[in-house]
């Protein structure tokens, strides 16, 4: 019977320091926070870009007129607006961007040459004053960063302007003139693009570009041909970029 009576009591300390021990407060940590997910690059996006552009004006003046004033620097600031869209998937990001921008892209040649009548003063000179692209992307995502290639169509005008005051030329003559074509060609480059947040990126890029040569009237009244001639003139560039976009 005693034997019986301390397994009983046993029994019930047990119990109780069980039932105490579940009363008594936790000390567990609070529960992981949930991990973020990726960045997406998918999505439209609207930016602006600053840049500045270099690099040379081509034209066969000198064959046409006989005054040498072919292949000279071009450089000037540009900025502007793009709009675009890109497609992830996984860590390939393939897009389309379009931008139209203001240039001050200019240049010019100046030279003196000598004839029998005295010396002779002429130049020529290259003016851009906007410029556009369309252009398809391809790229490789690293979560908020993302590397990538560009190339498409690219367009822009060319007001090309001469002066010349031959003292030869019919006993004298100073002339001058201008006209402004639209210039098409192509572009090819890459750059880099950072997510600040969900919604702000920062770009940088490095683009060429090359513009067909249009044709440049020189009037019959300006020139030694009775019927007027024509020159061919274009240029190309290297543009450096930075702009600031924002994905909806």
């Amino acid at each position: 019977m005693r034997k019986q009576l301390l397994t009983s009591a046993a029994v019930l300390a047990l119990s109780a320091g069980a039932a105490f021990a579940s009363d008594l407060p936790t000390h567990k940590g609070p529960p992981p926070a949930p991990t973020p997910a990726p960045y997406s690059w998918t999505g439209f996006y609207l930016g602006g870009e600053v840049g500045y552009g270099w690099g040379q004006e081509g034209d066969n003046f000198d064959s046409v007129t006989g005054y040498p004033l072919d292949h000279f620097g071009v450089s000037g600031p540009k900025g502007g607006v793009k709009a675009g869209y890109n497609q992830q998937y996984n860590m390939l990001v393939l897009g389309v961007e379009a931008d139209l921008e203001a240039s001050g892209i200019h240049g010019s040649k100046g030279t003196t040459f000598s004839t029998n009548e005295g010396t002779g003063i002429s130049s020529l000179s290259l003016h851009n004053t906007w410029q556009g692209s369309l252009r398809a992307r391809a790229g490789v995502a690293f979560d908020r960063l993302l590397i990538y290639a560009t190339g498409g169509l690219a367009v822009a005008n060319d007001k090309e302007s001469y002066y010349v005051n031959d003292p030869s030329f019919n006993g004298g003559t100073i002339w001058s003139g201008s006209q402004t074509n639209t210039l098409w060609g192509w572009t090819i480059g890459g750059g880099g693009e950072y997510a600040i947040d969900d919604h702000w990126r920062i770009t940088a890029e490095l683009r060429y570009a090359s513009f067909a040569h249009a044709s440049y009237s020189i009037p019959a009244s300006l020139s030694s041909s009775l019927t007027g001639t024509s020159f061919q003139a274009g240029f190309n560039e290297t543009l450096a970029q930075i702009g600031l976009d924002y994905r909806f």
